[in-house]
């Protein structure tokens, strides 16, 4: 707990270093497919709207099933102590609300953006007009395995219900 916090502060510390102007604003799997529970054919659901973009990093295709709880638990302690500094879940900070990113976003740009942060932010046309509304305040990689981004991505889905 204490070295997620001081994780935590080190990035705050780095972003307002980096970013002044934001204080006076106020285990790896192999595979890339990643599943959890059953798989299913049909689409879930909340990814039927959504934009078709699939980001870039290592995800090509998600499975989802039924949201697993176990997961979801993993993933709100990961989002607890990595990204509630920059993104809250019902308003933007210093980056865009979570809260229902699974209805505006595919699963795997989701897990490819919490993987592979670097290159999404140069190369993705979503994410570079992101950057440009929240005063082009980079996403520090959050050092994320597959099975982390997962849960991650698990406990937004259930937000999202």
């Amino acid at each position: 707990m204490k070295k997620n916090l001081s994780s935590s502060i080190l990035i705050l510390i780095i972003i307002l270093f980096m970013h002044p102007q934001m204080v006076l604003a106020g285990s790896c799997l192999s595979e890339t497919t990643i599943g959890s529970g059953p798989k299913v054919s049909q689409p879930d659901p909340s990814v039927e709207m959504q934009d078709k973009d699939l980001g870039i990093g290592p995800v090509k295709h998600v499975e989802l099933g039924p949201i697993n709880a176990k997961m979801v638990g993993e993933g709100k302690t990961i989002y607890g102590t990595q990204c509630i500094i920059c993104h809250d879940l019902d308003q933007n900070k210093l980056g865009p609300a979570l809260k229902m990113v699974t209805k505006s976003r595919t699963p795997e740009y989701i897990m490819n953006m919490l993987l592979n942060p670097a290159q999404m932010q140069k190369e993705n046309a979503n994410v570079k007009a992101l950057l440009k509304q929240y005063n082009n305040l980079p996403m520090p990689d959050p050092a994320l395995n597959q099975e982390k981004a997962r849960s991650v991505l698990e406990y937004l889905r259930s937000l999202a219900k």
